[in-house]
């Protein structure tokens, strides 16, 4: 059973970041749960967000009762769109996971002059016992990770990034933080389980590093729960030459031939969890679910909901409606702009289309909010649903899903079917 994971990064975000809590009960989905960030939870960002709300988070001994009880706080002192009805009393969200944001945090310390490896080595202890104290479900270990996307003032500090650079390829340096993760989770018997971020920059180096933490766990005497595949997400920085991507294969198609391939590197040495950071797109889900990732997370849904408004927004054309049925024959499981949607696209979320582009045009924030937020929460749905059909059909969920009613997105599943030799 596979579980994709919502990125949101409250405590680090504009208003429409914290409006994901306003409209938690959307998120009620089987197979869908919540990533959080430790780096802006804990209050460690540079510039703040919703800070009053944050520091009350020592208060809780549970993640699920802690958001429960800011959705009550934020209607205090605020309103929601009246298309919706609001739900003041606690709703569900099936499972929590605790990111470390280990690359921003590296960042700030880079940028302050304030680096040396006893900081980072530092925060693990207080970075689990947080994850523990809020019953998370898991976290991921920390780790020297580059981040995916840059500001406009990381860009143009070169000597910092390369410096960054040097310090997430480093494995020996990367390799002390495992130990000390290891040799914590010994000491304190954590019940949320921890997982290994494992990095690479080919197939063979991610499975002779995976190979490396089993040593050091041999030695440790301790395991990890799980692992996780890291600095994946962006497929324009994977070259083809060194991945053994062939010419003309689009980029959602490299995104699942990659991970499908170091998924199943990764199943030929072990049988633990798997989780797939940032690299979980939906257009290829189903490979990585049949290459044996157990979860995933990625950023691109939120990112087009709130990217630029009615101009420039984007939402996922879905393929299932609620029975599981395809239901269209263009640019299914694709993000096209809001305002280019046409009448011939069917959408099966709980309201229509031109409420949708209502919403985006309205000059009322909270109509507006709540637009970028329905255009999230369609796109999280079709995780779901897609989800749910592979679990309906084991045996041949890829196979059936070359027979839809979108032709071109039959063509290139069968096309990455006949790559990955399944």
């Amino acid at each position: 059973m596979h579980k994709f994971y919502i990125t949101n990064n409250l405590g680090g975000g504009g208003t429409n970041v914290s409006r994901f809590v306003d409209y938690k009960q959307l998120f009620d989905l089987q197979n869908v749960g919540l990533l959080l960030n430790y780096y802006y939870l804990s209050g460690k960002v540079k510039i703040k967000f919703d800070t009053m709300l944050l520091k009350k988070l020592e208060n809780f001994n549970n993640i699920s009762d802690f958001l429960n009880f800011a959705k009550k706080w934020f209607s205090d002192k605020r309103s929601v769109s009246a298309s919706f009805k609001q739900n003041l009393k606690p709703t569900n969200i099936n499972g929590y996971m605790l990111d470390n944001g280990c690359g921003n945090i590296l960042r700030d310390l880079l940028q302050s002059g304030k680096y040396d490896r006893r900081t980072i080595k530092n925060l693990v202890e207080p970075f689990h016992d947080f994850s523990e104290l809020l019953n998370f479900d898991f976290s991921i270990a920390l780790d020297y990770a580059m981040k995916y996307t840059y500001k406009d003032n990381e860009n143009k500090d070169s000597q910092m990034k390369k410096f960054w650079q040097e310090l997430a390829g480093n494995e020996k340096i990367n390799l002390s933080l495992i130990d000390t993760t290891l040799a914590v989770k010994k000491t304190k018997n954590y019940k949320h389980n921890i997982y290994a971020p494992l990095h690479g920059f080919d197939y063979d180096s991610f499975e002779d590093y995976l190979r490396v933490i089993i040593k050091v766990e041999n030695e440790q005497n301790t395991k990890f729960d799980g692992f996780a595949l890291g600095g994946i997400a962006d497929s324009k920085k994977l070259p083809n030459a060194i991945w053994n991507v062939p010419e003309g294969i689009t980029k959602e198609l490299k995104v699942g031939d990659i991970v499908s391939n170091l998924c199943k590197k990764v199943r030929a040495i072990t049988d633990r969890p798997l989780h797939v950071l940032g690299a979980g797109n939906i257009y290829v889900l189903p490979f990585l679910i049949n290459a044996g990732a157990t979860s995933s997370d990625c950023h691109s849904a939120w990112r087009r909901a709130s990217d630029g408004g009615f101009e420039k927004a984007k939402v996922l054309v879905p393929l299932l409606n609620d029975k599981l049925e395809f239901i269209n024959s263009k640019n299914c499981l694709k993000y096209i702009h809001i305002k280019d949607i046409g009448d011939f696209y069917n959408f099966d979320f709980g309201y229509t289309i031109a409420h949708l582009k209502k919403l985006y045009k309205s000059v009322n924030k909270e109509d507006f909010y709540f637009g970028e937020i329905l255009a999230f929460y369609q796109a999280m749905k079709q995780y779901d649903l897609l989800i749910r059909f592979t679990e309906k059909y084991p045996n041949d969920y890829l196979q059936r899903l070359c027979k839809t009613t979108d032709n071109n997105l039959n063509e290139n599943y069968c096309k990455l079917i006949e790559k990955l030799n399944l």
